[in-house]
């Protein structure tokens, strides 16, 4: 199997994704505080899922991540970096939906307990409001679960920071 690709290479893009988010979470633990947020230590996630030739699929390997409490992981996949952040059904308003699609063109919604059923997917869907608020409302889902994906490490900070005012703005923190 080695001989199909370049370790060196894998290796590197690795050690690159761990040492992003190890910055990235010394830099927040200095910064986010003073806005109300918590954040926590890097782990090893396992079990997570990358949207891959139309479809989820399940990563058996650990990615690097932590949370930023009360609501949101940030972390990196080899697909991308990213934040998820957790909102309760009942503090999603149409214009919160709006801003965030707007603020976030790569972006997907899903339910906390039925992941792998999104009721948004950027790579399938227009960014309709109502049709996704109309998919939200009808499901028995209690959290959604909203991710935003980004190429580098410097824009998942910059989205971090805008979907913190976002949160602030629509009410959708637990602070």
């Amino acid at each position: 199997m080695r001989g199909k690709f370049d370790v060196r290479a894998v290796h590197e893009f690795l050690n690159k994704l761990w040492e992003d988010v190890f910055t990235l979470n010394e830099e927040l633990k200095e910064e986010l505080p003073r806005f109300g947020f918590k954040v926590e230590d890097v782990e090893e996630v396992f079990g997570a899922y990358l949207f891959l030739d139309g479809e989820w699929r399940q990563m058996l390997y650990p990615h690097p991540a932590f949370e930023v409490k009360p609501q949101i992981e940030v972390g990196a996949t080899p697909e991308s970096y990213y934040f998820v952040v957790a909102v309760p059904k009942e503090k999603i308003s149409e214009d919160f939906l709006e801003a965030f699609l707007e603020a976030f063109p790569k972006s997907f919604i899903y339910g906390s307990e039925d992941f792998l059923n999104d009721v948004y997917n950027c790579m399938r869907d227009s960014p309709l409001s109502e049709e996704i608020i109309k998919r939200i409302h009808e499901s028995s889902e209690k959290v959604f679960q909203f991710e935003a994906n980004f190429d580098d490490v410097e824009k998942l900070k910059e989205g971090l920071f805008k979907v913190i005012e976002l949160g602030k703005r629509f009410e959708i923190f637990d602070l």
